[in-house]
This record gives structure tokens, C-alpha cells and sequence, in this order.
């Protein structure tokens, strides 16, 4: 047990290293949100490369000092990274080569060694990437960006937001707010109960998609200068109050510039203000045009139509990065590497 507790601690710590060789705490503060493990690759000088893995998740390839990671192309943006994270993580603690089947989303460590059948180095490379995705202050960072409080995290809605945001499952999340002690057990089996399908279904209504495989991001204001990293389908709720009743309305045109295309536009009064001219609720609903992805910088200003030059009385701004899963092939960001783009 000695040397398990060793093992883990030592993944963690390299995890933590990394963190602080990427400066990944200032970057997420500043609106990244999710740790970028593909860049880390990157500038590891691993090559990632991306495949359709028949039963497998991914591979450590390490010959002749020459290290490298295939990632499959089969599962989602959210199992990418964490495998990405795991094969990482494999590099990172100088592990032998291995071949990782969708087990590794599953090992406990504890329970692993208590049935006395356990791999040593697939529970370090699994420590290390839940240590480097999730570390606890970035929790923190994006409860505090949210105004979410331990409570809130107890609410199936706002622990699917928090996973987007961090870009990892939604059961992952759950269990990554177990570990870190913002709920208790109860709260987390009661989360596992519910299928993300139908918080999909109740944060996109009245809007109904072809498939719920993909995800639904509800971005308010309090989302200002945030990046969303998403994959092709994912839907993004827009919810914002509208002054309409002075004259002012949001304008989307960023949206299409960026390659969404809006498939929903509702208003809704507010009912607990009587007031004439009082604030109204919009809610936008935008998916990429033709499953195509999108990306860009979005600025999204509630301003009066008439009044070219004057300032606008909110403002929403976003960057976005919704191409998801990705393709067979290098990552973008090797491929910009290996031609020297940045």
C-alpha cells in the first residue's frame, strides 16, 4: 500500500509541475476554462496522432527514446482529452509503452488494490491526467466565474455546464467534485442517476435536434471572455436580458461570422417586473451551419440600432472552438507547429 500511495502522489506531483510550466492556473483565470492537453503534447514534442481504434482508446509508443500517443477517433472530445491526458501521462512518468482499452475510465485505484489486481502504471498515468484536467482550484475558478456554490453543485444542470466547461464527462465531473469533497456521496450517486441526455433535452427546449449526441452550452454574461471548446453539433444557449423597452436589442451578427447559424429565437418577459419598458429574457439558440464546426471571435453587444456610434449597454465576448471530435490525422496544433504557424 506504501508504495501505491508513492505512485499516486508522484503522478499528482508531475501533473503539478506541469501546471505550473504552462502557467495553466493565469491562463484558465483569463478565460481558457479547460487545461489545453493537446498543446501540452505539443510543445512536449509528442507527436498525437489520431485513429479509429477498434476496442481501444488510445497508445503510449515510446522506441528508442522516440515517444509519441495515438488517441481513437471514435469517442468524443471529452474521452479524446482524457485519454490525451492518460498517454500524457504515460510520457511524463517515463512508463513503459501501452496499449489502453476503455477500462482506463473506469480504474479506481483503491478498489483496484484492495482486489489485489492492479497495474501500477495505468493508475499513475490515470491520477495524472484527473490531477492535470481537473486540479481543485480549477473548480473553484469556474464557481466563482459562475457564482456557483456548493450547493449549486449538487444540481445535475450545473454540474453538465461545469463539465463543458472543463471539457470532460459529465460522470467524470460528478466524480471529480466527490474527490475533491464539494459533495458528498449521496450527491454524487443521485448526479450519476441521471442521464445527460435528459439535461440536454430540458436546456435546449423548445429546440429538438436530429440526436442528443451532442452537447448543449448555456452561456450567460457571467461567460464574458471565455473560451468554448466544443465539438460540430453541440448547440450554445444564449441567454441574455434585453432592454427592449428603451430601444436597445443584442446584435448576433458575430454568431454567423464565426459559422453558427441560429436555429431559435425566443423572448421572454420577465415575469416578476410590471414595469413598462422593463427588461425582457432572450434566449438564442445557434448550432455550427451544416455540422461543419465553427471558430472565431464572437462579440455580442446589446446596443440601439439607430445610435451607430454609441456605447452599447452590454456586451457578451466569446471565443469559440467547436471542431470537435477530432479527425484522423495530426491535431491542428501539430500540424500549425510543424509548419511554423502559431
Amino acid at each position: 500500500m506504501a508504495n501505491l500511495r508513492a505512485a499516486i502522489l508522484n503522478a499528482a506531483l508531475a501533473a503539478d509541475k506541469l501546471h505550473k510550466q504552462f502557467e495553466t492556473k493565469g491562463r484558465a483565470e483569463a478565460g481558457e476554462g479547460r487545461i489545453d492537453v493537446f498543446d501540452m503534447l505539443v510543445q512536449n514534442d509528442i507527436p498525437v496522432m489520431f485513429r479509429p481504434l477498434r476496442g481501444r482508446l488510445g497508445a503510449f509508443l515510446n522506441e528508442d527514446g522516440s515517444r509519441g500517443v495515438i488517441v481513437t477517433t471514435e469517442r468524443p472530445l471529452s474521452v479524446q482529452r482524457f485519454t490525451a491526458a492518460h498517454e500524457l501521462g504515460h510520457a511524463m512518468l517515463g512508463h513503459q509503452p501501452s496499449i489502453d482499452a476503455e477500462s482506463i475510465l473506469f480504474r479506481y485505484p483503491v478498489a483496484d488494490h484492495e482486489a489485489g489486481d492492479y497495474n501500477l502504471q495505468e493508475i499513475q498515468a490515470n491520477v495524472f491526467a484527473s490531477q492535470l484536467l481537473v486540479p481543485r482550484w480549477l473548480l473553484v475558478t469556474h464557481m466563482r466565474r459562475q457564482g456557483w456554490t456548493a450547493t449549486d453543485m449538487s444540481k445535475d444542470d450545473v454540474v453538465y455546464q461545469m463539465s463543458l466547461r472543463l471539457g470532460i464527462s459529465y460522470s467524470a465531473t460528478a466524480h471529480a467534485l466527490l474527490r475533491n469533497k464539494v459533495i458528498n456521496d449521496t450527491e454524487c450517486e443521485t448526479l450519476l442517476k441521471v442521464q445527460p441526455r435528459a439535461i440536454k433535452k430540458r436546456l435546449a427546449d423548445p429546440h429538438t435536434p436530429d440526436d442528443w449526441r451532442r452537447d448543449v452550452w448555456v452561456v450567460t454574461e457571467r461567460d464574458d471572455g471565455i473560451l468554448l471548446e466544443g465539438s460540430r453539433s453541440d448547440l450554445v444557449v444564449v441567454k441574455v436580458k434585453e432592454h427592449s423597452g428603451s430601444g436597445y436589442l443584442w446584435r448576433l451578427d458575430d454568431l454567423a461570422d464565426a459559422g453558427f447559424a441560429v436555429v431559435q429565437d425566443n423572448i421572454e418577459v420577465d415575469s416578476d417586473d410590471d414595469a413598462y419598458g422593463s427588461a425582457v429574457f432572450r434566449t438564442v439558440i445557434a448550432a455550427p451551419k451544416e455540422d461543419d464546426g465553427a471558430e472565431g471571435h464572437v462579440l455580442l453587444q446589446e446596443t440601439r440600432p439607430w445610435q451607430v456610434k454609441g456605447e452599447p449597454l452590454g456586451s457578451l465576448k466569446l471565443d469559440v472552438d467547436f471542431f470537435g471530435p477530432v479527425d484522423a490525422g495530426l491535431h491542428r496544433r501539430q500540424r500549425k507547429a510543424l509548419l511554423g504557424v502559431s
